[in-house]
């Protein structure tokens, strides 16, 4: 199914190729001037009360979050204003668990909640009002991350980056010029998380042709109109032009509306995610600070292309028996929540190797991922001509750590992608420091 304009697919509900009825959600999607202002509207659709909890930090607070709070307060709605701290010093909040329970022991008795921010914001609302089974409405700050439309939760647990579905947003306010004045490192961001896209479908491809894993074309192709408006033209988001803002603003959208119509994060996360995943990680186990989620990612969207095509290139491979543990060196006191992660693909990777060596199926498998993958030279290309990241250093990273984390990726997640791919197929480990030398040094 096609659509001529992007946010006509919101609140939608249509039978599709892949044999699934889809309801996409959200159901509304208000790309507009003034779009805080118009908050009461659209919160009075999502819940049936008048009592609203409004979360935000210090920096969303005077962006939107005081404009949002004013409107529902003219318009009759009692508001509780709830500010989540800075942990420390220059630093901003984190989606944790911990973070999470102080939200939900503030949170008084509401109808609806309201987030205002971006990622960090949007998903703690979301893991909260998901507990608590009432609504929220998204009030977008920065077109910084693929999970605004999405029901997923990237959310720490106990020290683990993990997966956790939730529910979506009842509707998604954005002004254009809000995302415009944003920090442009979280525009960058935005474009990093997008630019990932043709790795993970390339991954959930992989999974379903191999394993039988349900796969959804319309999930696949969803950005692919506006794709080049960022990808080929990326000076336009360095300019922070109106369409190529809006482009990317749709993208973020629309990987988040893939994930939910596929009921997993897959179209939208793959072996790329779990890098970016493990550098944050490793901070809880070594010490120092990483990047924005979306700006690691664009690094490791690079190095996960580059293992495509080193991978792609082996035409008669000898399938490596996979680890049968993970590393409880390299994890230290987190090693106990990761095991199992792991452990829950060790025979799913066995059984692809086994698939992967009957004849002609490694064939079609390079045959069929090599058309739906974008080259790294036109993935660095992108990024560097946006002025966003794409080296270690660019996301404060030495190039050792950044190896440390393509090397440990794969161990966080039971979803196959492209770093266990490039294990089965003897590309990894070996390859480790000529990928971070070529591309990230």
């Amino acid at each position: 199914m096609k659509f001529e304009n992007p946010y006509a697919i919101f609140g939608r509900e249509f039978a599709c190729e892949c044999g699934r009825t889809h309801r996409v959600a959200p159901r509304e999607v208000l790309y507009a001037p003034a779009a805080a202002l118009r908050a009461p509207e659209f919160c009075a659709r999502a819940a049936k009360g008048r009592r609203a909890a409004a979360v935000m930090d210090l920096r969303t607070r005077r962006v939107a979050g005081e404009a949002v709070c004013d409107a529902l307060s003219r318009a009759g709605w009692t508001v509780q204003v709830i500010v989540v701290p800075d942990p420390a010093p220059e630093h901003s909040p984190v989606c944790d668990d911990l973070t999470r329970d102080r939200i939900a022991a503030e949170m008084g008795p509401v109808d609806l909640a309201v987030s205002v921010g971006g990622g960090v914001m949007t998903d703690l609302v979301r893991w909260v009002t998901f507990e608590r089974k009432i609504p929220f409405v998204s009030v977008a700050t920065a077109a910084s991350m693929n999970g605004y439309a999405s029901a997923s939760i990237a959310g720490t647990v106990k020290g683990v980056k993990c997966l956790i579905y939730a529910h979506a947003p009842d509707a998604v306010l954005a002004d254009p010029q809000t995302l415009r004045d944003a920090p442009f490192e979280l525009t960058a961001s935005g474009l990093g998380d997008v630019l990932a896209k043709p790795i993970s479908t390339a991954d959930w491809r992989f999974n379903h042709m191999v394993l039988g894993d349900y796969y959804c074309p319309l999930s696949v192709g969803i950005v692919a109109d506006i794709e080049p408006l960022y990808i080929e033209r990326p000076e336009g988001i360095r300019a922070r032009a109106p369409e190529a803002m809006e482009a990317l603003f749709q993208a973020c959208l629309l990987t988040g509306v893939a994930m939910n119509i596929a009921d997993t994060s897959a179209p939208a996360s793959g072996g790329e995610h779990m890098i970016s995943h493990v550098l944050d990680m490793m901070c809880a186990v070594y010490g120092g600070e990483h990047d924005m989620h979306g700006r690691q990612v664009g690094v490791g969207t690079i190095l996960s292309a580059e293992l495509y095509r080193r991978v792609l290139a082996v035409e008669s491979p000898v399938f490596v028996e996979p680890a049968s543990s993970t590393d409880r060196a390299f994890w230290g006191p987190l090693h106990d929540e990761v095991e199992p992660h792991y452990q829950g693909k060790v025979e799913r990777l066995r059984l692809a190797a086994e698939r992967l060596a009957e004849g002609g199926t490694w064939d079609h498998v390079r045959r069929t991922l090599a058309p739906m993958l974008r080259r790294p030279e036109t993935l660095r290309d992108c990024l560097a001509h946006a002025g966003a990241a794409y080296r270690a250093e660019d996301i404060g990273c030495t190039p050792d750590r950044l190896k440390r984390a393509l090397l440990h990726g794969h161990e966080i997640r039971s979803r196959i992608t492209i770093l266990d791919l490039a294990r089965l197929v003897g590309v990894m480990p070996a390859a480790a420091d000529e990928v971070i030398e070529q591309w990230a040094s």
